[in-house]
């Protein structure tokens, strides 16, 4: 290349800087050491990083959504837990039976993976009840990893919101959260997203008498939590005994649930007065006793002891009480 051709290609690149110093262009200039490279390349890494840990997330995710996706496990290997097991009244574990026999699950049951290769149940119980009926040796599940602290929360929540689901076993479930986790009505309510009001005459059941409780636990079905709000009520105001009675009728099918309420309101009777039990005389055939009376007032009782003596001996009492009474005839 000649000195006229170099001194001509020299001049053009000083006229390209130059045009580009005065458009505002700044020529960057690549360092030469190492901690200056490193500083240089930072951007690009950072950006690679972030697109790494962009990739390792979906990655996750789609291995959990795998994992998770419905698929079919042995009866055999699910591990039941009562506690968690919405009760059914038996028209309604029929129809859920009827139904299953003739259509597919559309519901999997929810389950927990356990160490030993079984699944714990978490949600459906009663669906694998009316598949173990049905003689199925699997059922779909979908896994899901929960803490094992929240699981029988999990398990509530999940059937809180069922309209089958009877008041009494809904304050069940709020009492156990409550228990465990010391949590107000206001904050219950919030987390299961009802109102306070509903989580507050749900409380009422703790209200009632205990033996009131356990007959609605023969048949939770058969009181709602209006009907339980007021029956507490009634019981604060001292009439506990009543409550009871009208529990024990209703749940066996004897009075409706304003009934109910109807019946523990009426008025309570005094109690009569009892004989004192030096004014009872005994009377005794041989070692055994055959009868026993006592009197006040214009009363007298007898007491056999057996219907049959009762019966043997009241021809010949009606015949005495009879002759005195001749007795007492006006002349």
């Amino acid at each position: 290349m000649s000195l006229k051709d170099l001194k001509s290609k020299s001049d053009q690149a000083l006229a390209s800087i130059g045009a580009g110093a005065a458009s505002g262009e700044a020529r960057v200039a690549r360092p030469v050491t190492a901690p200056g490279a490193t500083a240089f390349m930072q951007p690009t890494i950072d950006a690679l990083s972030d697109r790494a840990k962009r990739a390792e997330a979906k990655a996750a995710q789609a291995e959990r959504e795998l994992a998770e996706r419905p698929s079919e496990v042995a009866l055999d290997l699910l591990v039941e837990v009562s506690s968690r097991k919405r009760r059914l009244t038996e028209e309604q574990f029929e129809e859920l039976k009827a139904n299953l026999a003739n259509n597919a699950l559309v519901h999997p049951v929810a389950v927990r993976r356990l160490a030993d290769g079984r699944f714990e149940i978490v949600s459906g119980h009663n669906r694998v009840a009316v598949f173990r009926e049905l003689k199925r040796s699997s059922i779909p599940v979908v896994v899901v990893d929960i803490e094992e602290a929240k699981i029988d929360r999990s398990s509530f929540y999940a059937n809180l919101l069922q309209p089958s689901l009877p008041d009494y076993e809904r304050y069940l479930g709020f009492r156990g959260e409550r228990e465990r986790t010391g949590a107000s009505q206001k904050t219950l309510a919030r987390e299961a997203g009802v109102s306070e009001a509903v989580v507050s005459m749900l409380f009422a059941f703790e209200q009632l008498p205990e033996e009131a409780l356990a007959a609605i636990a023969r048949r939770p079905e058969s009181i709602g939590m209006n009907c339980a709000a007021e029956l507490a009520r009634l019981a604060r105001e001292g009439k506990g005994g009543s409550v009871v009675e009208a529990v024990q009728l209703l749940v066996d099918g004897k009075l409706a649930q304003k009934e109910a309420i109807a019946y523990a309101s009426r008025r309570v009777k005094p109690a009569k007065a009892t004989m004192r039990p030096d004014a009872v005389v005994k009377i005794k055939a041989g070692r055994s006793d055959y009868c026993q009376y006592y009197s006040r007032g214009s009363t007298l009782r007898i007491d056999f002891k057996s219907e049959a003596l009762r019966v043997a001996a009241e021809e010949g009492v009606v015949e005495y009480l009879r002759a005195l009474a001749d007795r007492e005839k006006p002349n």
